[in-house]
């Protein structure tokens, strides 16, 4: 009988040191793995989006080069191209998915009805997410350095991408399966303004909030808003332009039109962006400040 306890005990601490292992595994990897970017998702017209014939030969040229991983964000994992000069977003399909177990799990009908209301709302995030990938290339690709995107499963690439992941590891996935958006590598702005602090160059930090916030009231003249419209971390910049570098978040909503921008998104923005300047970079803080006054004050297409 001891003899089988001990047994027992050795293959149990035994399952726990493996599922141990693999999760520490799992976060060395930050969580990314072909998996995790694969889904099953239906193919839906609305999001394809109309690329250009230039733009479809510069992707393919893009990619057929190595990428390595840059990081993740709350959507997608980011891998950078071998030159620096581009990245390519993957989607966390896992965020938008039921465990398997609790997809087929019978319920009763309290819990299944709880079940289809979370399934619904995720199908309408993602169906949110790639309007906006669409539209940050159709609308707005000189401001978000937007290339190509791929929402819906394909058979005409015929492109195999390698990355190497956190650890090194190299995979080769099959481009036509996944969805993805292809983008310029823009500097963060927080790494872009504080350079310019360094060497002086004030007015060019206002330029470059001015861009931002010009951009902001663009988009919103065009009626879309932005689920985070944080300034310095969803903003970069591209040979001293400004770019939206987070293009998951613009969303169309006839409630949500110019006069909300101004009366709610714009507080969002100063919100957080000016505690950031006047604790980094203090010296332009009443300059955003005034901008921001003046965008809330004036009409749209002042």
């Amino acid at each position: 009988m001891k003899r089988r306890t001990q047994i027992a005990l050795f293959i149990f601490l035994g399952l726990i040191t493996v599922a141990g292992v693999e999760r520490a595994f799992y976060y060395l990897k930050d969580g990314f793995s072909p998996k995790s970017i694969t889904s099953k998702l239906a193919a839906h017209p609305q999001w394809n989006a109309a690329i250009s014939e230039q733009d479809q030969k510069l992707a393919l040229e893009i990619l057929s080069q190595d990428f390595h991983y840059l990081g993740s964000g709350s959507q997608s994992f980011v891998f950078e191209s071998q030159d620096e000069r581009y990245v390519i977003k993957f989607f966390k399909h896992k965020r938008w998915q039921l465990h398997p177990l609790y997809e087929s799990l019978p319920l009763p009908s309290k819990l299944e009805a709880k079940r289809n209301r979370w399934k619904r709302k995720k199908a309408g995030t993602v169906n949110n997410t790639f309007l906006s990938c669409k539209a940050s290339y159709e609308l707005f690709q000189q401001d978000t350095g937007v290339i190509f995107v791929h929402l819906n499963r394909t058979d005409d690439l015929e492109l195999t991408l390698r990355v190497k992941d956190r650890l090194g590891l190299t995979y080769e996935l099959n481009l036509d399966s996944l969805q993805f958006v292809l983008q310029k590598r823009a500097i963060p702005t927080d790494v872009y303004l504080l350079s310019l602090r360094e060497k002086g160059a004030t007015e060019q930090a206002k330029k470059a909030i001015r861009e931002m916030l010009a951009f902001t009231k663009r988009r919103a003249e065009l009626g879309y808003s932005d689920k985070d419209p944080h300034l310095i971390r969803n903003f970069g910049f591209l040979e001293n332009q400004a770019i939206e570098i987070d293009v998951g978040g613009f969303h169309k909503d006839p409630k949500k039109d110019f006069r909300y921008y101004q009366t709610f998104e714009l507080h969002r923005i100063q919100n957080k962006l000016l505690p950031w300047l006047e604790e980094h970079y203090p010296e332009i803080a009443p300059f955003a400040k005034e901008e921001i006054f003046n965008i809330g004050s004036h009409s749209p297409g002042e």
